[in-house]
């Protein structure tokens, strides 16, 4: 009797480690793959960013770059060059060396894409902000983020226009206040500007200046101008730093007033602060984070082989709108 009851209790015990056995063997292999996310068409990418120089609107981008490559689950470094085109070009190639996939430039010369091309080897190149000639840009491999300059001075030079008219004004003298000579965007946007007074019937004579992108450079320049006793009927600037330091230098001289419209370009936070309490005339807004992650959005195009909804001939191209008073509320954060 006790030897059936001890076979008994063997068998029980055989039965349930075969059932356990049974159990842990017949569930699907990648069970646990069901619960994780989808993989980002991102995953496993490497992708550098050598920016030109650290100011508010590039560091707007560069955020929108960093937020947008870790969405999409790629590993990005960023890298400042601090305009110095030799550390860019040893950027990229520091870069090819490690293996990565793809970089993305945004350019501290506009005459140095062909070393950058030269530099990032086999990997995919995005320039923006800071276009280089378009014959460069190659299907699959190279493509360009940005806005077309010229509509930046056009818009300028169109807004200052409809203000003389309605003055009366034909004839008028103008501060240009300009970024690093020799860029592209600062010769277009300068050009355009001028191009726009001119079709709109507007004889100006221009006083130039470079500030170099710089608040506290155009303040100063400008505060010198004020008292040679001079008089402007407006100041362009390619950029809101520049036209916030002509506005500073204003409001600190002689009887501290805004003493004829200024204009800028870029409509940063601080742009649009100096637009609506009614310094700063107008801005045109360039999109720091559409041109930051239409970067990102190409460079998986390219490095996934699919298409990116407007990229146009190897050309993602934002367009600018003009910021005033009556529209600036829209741009404020």
């Amino acid at each position: 009797m006790k030897r059936r009851l001890v076979l008994m209790l063997v068998c029980v015990m055989i039965s349930g480690l075969l059932a356990a056995c049974g159990q842990k063997d017949t569930a699907p292999a990648d069970s646990g793959s069901g619960s994780e996310p989808a993989q980002s068409s991102g995953g496993g990418y490497k992708i550098g960013y050598s920016m030109p120089a650290r100011d508010q609107f590039q560091t707007s981008m560069e955020k929108a770059i960093q937020a947008k490559a870790e969405a999409e689950g790629i590993e990005i470094n960023i890298l400042d060059a601090a305009s110095d085109v030799s550390a860019q070009i040893s950027h990229v190639q520091t870069w090819e060396a490690d293996g990565y996939d793809a970089v993305i430039v945004g350019l501290c010369n506009n005459d140095s894409a062909a070393d950058v091309l030269a530099a990032a080897g086999d990997m995919k190149v995005v320039f923006v902000n800071r276009q280089p000639s378009l014959d460069v840009l190659q299907d699959g491999k190279v493509v360009y983020v940005g806005t077309d300059e010229n509509l930046y001075g056009n818009e300028q030079g169109n807004y200052l226009a409809e203000i003389f008219k309605n003055e009366g004004k034909t004839d008028v003298n103008i501060a240009m206040f300009m970024g690093e000579l020799g860029l592209d965007n600062v010769t277009k946007r300068t050009q355009s500007a001028k191009d726009a007074l001119a079709a709109n019937g507007i004889n100006a004579t221009y006083v130039e200046n470079t500030a170099n992108w710089d608040r506290m450079k155009a303040m100063d320049l400008f505060s010198q101008m004020m008292n040679t006793g001079d008089v402007y009927d407006a100041v362009i600037c390619n950029n809101d730093e520049m036209a916030l330091g002509v506005i500073e230098a204003m409001q600190t001289n002689g009887n501290k007033e805004i003493i004829c419209p200024v204009v800028g370009i870029d409509a940063t936070d601080v742009g649009c602060a100096a637009v609506k309490e009614g310094t700063m005339a107008c801005s045109v807004f360039q999109d720091p984070v559409a041109q930051g992650e239409g970067t990102i959005l190409c460079a998986l195009g390219l490095l996934n082989g699919t298409e990116v909804e407007g990229l146009v001939d190897n050309y993602y191209n934002i367009q600018p709108q003009l910021v005033t008073v009556e529209n600036v509320d829209n741009f404020i954060k």
